[in-house]
């Protein structure tokens, strides 16, 4: 499996598409469920993961940006899914007019100065062009601030001529039970909606997608839950892991106690070891803060992690694994008993930076659905 790379990534596509059907569950039937694949597919491969949704079924795509938003189209009319829309969360930019509506893709608008431009771009070719309306109900980040949202409360003609498929907004906090601001956002979502009656509407992310049918509306986002990981970093049976990650046992050693391992020499040996070099590193997306916390699996055995986690290798204390152990030749990053959200906490972070920072350096491989 690992091939010509010293480490390897096993991705399994039937259970993102499994996430996704039960994600999909928790809503009404007329409910929408969509699938972020920005940032390569939360770091998996967006060409890959997506592929295997449009198969079963998934019509709605967000990336973050343009570049990703053409590659993704382009990859799924060469597989023969051209249907499903594809919209960017950061919008249409400047001179990327064009580029959107020749490649079909839908821009999430953001502030005024976006609308106009694609307001007047649709006018220019006289098509009357998709796109989402994103308002800002807390988040202070994207979306029409709570100004420019009473102005274009009182000016609806500033989108004529567009065709508006959803109004939407971010949840601050979903993830936190009982947050005040969950709620609060509910209820300005919903005044929201008042005024935009007849559209669509779309307010839950992963952690929405989880709540309870009024945070749903007509569509629900999810990212990190397709991926198998609880956005709050829960543990969780409901969401099935999609990923293990394996690497590639380069050197067995003998060490004596008072020996030091790695950069630093943080680690001082205390009997007699045996230290298994892994071919893995911060270069690939195993973060530093891993060395002497992250626990690895070599056959159906545990062994921890010492010292430094370098660029491209990391060193493993294997001296209670016997030699008929290491004959994989193999150690399991990623795997039932270290999970993304386990791997998460001991780098003192959360899931999605795990796997976004994934680098292009393992080898993806594919369970096909």
């Amino acid at each position: 499996m690992l091939g010509h790379a010293d480490s390897c990534l096993c991705i399994d596509l039937g259970a993102i598409v499994a996430n996704w059907r039960y994600i999909d569950s928790l809503s009404a039937p007329s409910t929408v469920t969509a699938a972020m694949v920005k940032a390569n597919g939360y770091g998996l491969g967006a060409a890959a993961v997506a592929g295997a949704l449009a198969a079963a079924g998934c019509g709605e795509f967000f990336v973050a940006s343009l570049d990703e938003a053409i590659a993704l189209r382009q990859h799924l009319d060469e597989v023969g899914h051209p249907e499903p829309h594809i919209m960017t969360l950061h919008g249409c930019h400047i001179g990327q007019e064009e580029a959107h509506a020749q490649h079909r893709i839908t821009p999430v608008l953001n502030d005024l100065e976006q609308l106009t431009r694609w307001r007047l771009f649709s006018q220019k070719i006289a098509e009357k062009l998709p796109a989402l309306l994103h308002f800002d109900t807390g988040m202070t980040r994207l979306g029409f601030d709570p100004d420019q949202t009473d102005w274009l409360i009182q000016n609806k003609a500033a989108y004529d001529g567009l065709a508006v498929r959803y109004i939407m907004s971010h949840l601050v906090s979903g993830e936190v039970i009982g947050a005040p601001i969950t709620t609060q956002q509910l209820a300005a979502f919903n005044e929201l909606r008042s005024w935009f009656a007849g559209v669509p509407a779309s307010l839950a992310n992963s952690a929405g997608s989880l709540l309870p049918n009024p945070y749903h509306f007509q569509m629900t986002r999810p990212g990190i839950a397709l991926y198998g990981a609880h956005p709050a970093d829960c543990p969780t049976d409901k969401l099935q892991p999609v990923v293990r990650w394996h690497a590639r046992i380069m050197q067995l050693r003998r060490a004596k106690a008072g020996d030091r391992v790695g950069y630093g020499g943080t680690h001082l040996l205390t009997r007699e070891s045996k230290i298994a070099t892994v071919g893995v590193g911060y270069a690939d997306g195993y973060d530093r803060q891993l060395g002497g916390k992250a626990i690895v699996q070599i056959g159906d055995k545990h062994a921890p992690v010492i010292g430094r986690v370098s660029m491209d290798s990391i060193t493993v204390d294997v001296t209670d694994l016997a030699d008929g152990d290491l004959v994989s030749g193999t150690a399991d990053l990623l795997h039932a008993g270290y999970d993304v959200p386990r791997m998460a906490a001991d780098a003192n972070t959360i899931s999605y930076e795990v796997l976004t920072r994934l680098g292009p350096r393992p080898a993806r491989h594919y369970l096909k659905p």
